[in-house]
């Protein structure tokens, strides 16, 4: 089967961007790219690589979650593999999603020459093919930059979160992961998120491509709130986009397991930071970034949201007191 050609523009970003960007991330030879009409950034080596995952061949069973970084993919991903499977508890305790689920990118996300150490996945868009069906996919890249057949083929999961506390979370995982020295304050990452010189930025464009494809009936667009305001509603969604039955009984065992606090008992990733900031759970908590925005950041942030807000009518949901 011929290759597509890789649609979208792919170019360096500008001296002045690079030289800021690389001020941040250490050990980073290559200069930072800019993809496709919105300029999503990422490192050089997806460049090399692009092509060949968007050509990936996609299967019928395969169950693909995709989110931007920090949205609450790995919730998700936990809860679509075990209504996928039969509810399979000891499995889901004792295998790590990071060997559950193909993180497709992920090797185009290193740096040159750093060895990263966090074990983010076990396969990727190399060894894919190789996968015995069924396949569980993530990927943080936005839709368009995955095959194209990709909605007319799987399942498709798409989780959203208020941008405000992805950028909180994305700090603190830049921390998590050694991206950045310690001494960074979260001031300075804001002002990189809202300029769009953080990895995976431009946020809105990510989130918006997804939304206005809602409607495809291989698509489940979630937002991470809906999770934390009715996690058995979300359940109920799931059950029946993946057409699986289970009891009430089962599905508030599954709720129970997927409990926040239960999550963050789960080992996900190695580390040696012991500041409990910096874990990849964090608190789960939506509308916690107020904790980290001074008063100029905030009215930054309103600034944001309207802007980007303003041509859609999505809109992130509030997280009740419950």
């Amino acid at each position: 089967m011929a290759s597509l050609k890789f649609p979208y523009e792919i170019k360096t970003v500008t001296e002045e961007e690079d030289k800021v960007i690389k001020k941040y991330y250490k050990d980073y030879v290559k200069p930072f790219i800019r993809v496709g009409p919105s300029g999503h950034i990422s490192m050089a080596g997806y460049g090399d690589d692009a092509a060949a995952i968007y050509n990936l061949e996609v299967r019928p069973d395969d169950v693909w979650v995709t989110s931007y970084s920090r949205s609450g993919t790995t919730w998700i991903q936990e809860l679509v593999w075990l209504v996928s499977n039969n509810l399979d508890f000891e499995t889901a305790r004792s295998v790590s999603i990071v060997k559950r689920f193909a993180y497709i990118e992920y090797p185009t996300q290193k740096p040159e020459i750093r060895e990263d150490g966090h074990g983010a996945t076990f396969e990727d868009f190399r060894t894919l093919p190789n996968v015995t069906s069924p396949r569980y996919v993530k990927s943080h890249l936005p839709l368009s930059l995955l095959p194209p057949k990709l909605l007319d083929t799987a399942k498709v999961f798409y989780i959203a979160r208020d941008p405000r506390d992805v950028a909180v979370s994305h700090f603190f995982a830049h921390k998590l992961f050694r991206y950045f020295d310690d001494n960074v304050q979260f001031k300075e990452f804001w002002d990189l998120f809202r300029k769009d010189l953080i990895l995976h930025t431009p946020i809105f464009p990510h989130v918006k491509e997804a939304w206005d494809k809602r409607e495809n009936p291989n698509l489940m667009f979630l937002f991470y709130e809906e999770m934390q305001n009715d996690l058995r509603a979300v359940i109920d969604r799931v059950c029946k986009f993946l057409n699986k039955e289970y009891t009430d009984e089962q599905k508030q065992q599954l709720a129970e397991y997927l409990n926040f606090n239960n999550m963050k008992k789960k080992p996900m990733i190695e580390t040696k930071q012991e500041d409990k900031e910096i874990t990849f759970f964090r608190k789960g908590k939506s509308g916690n970034w107020v904790q980290y925005f001074d008063e100029e950041m905030t009215k930054q942030a309103e600034e944001f949201m309207e802007k980007n807000l303003k041509e859609t009518d999505m809109r992130f949901p509030e997280v009740g007191s419950k």
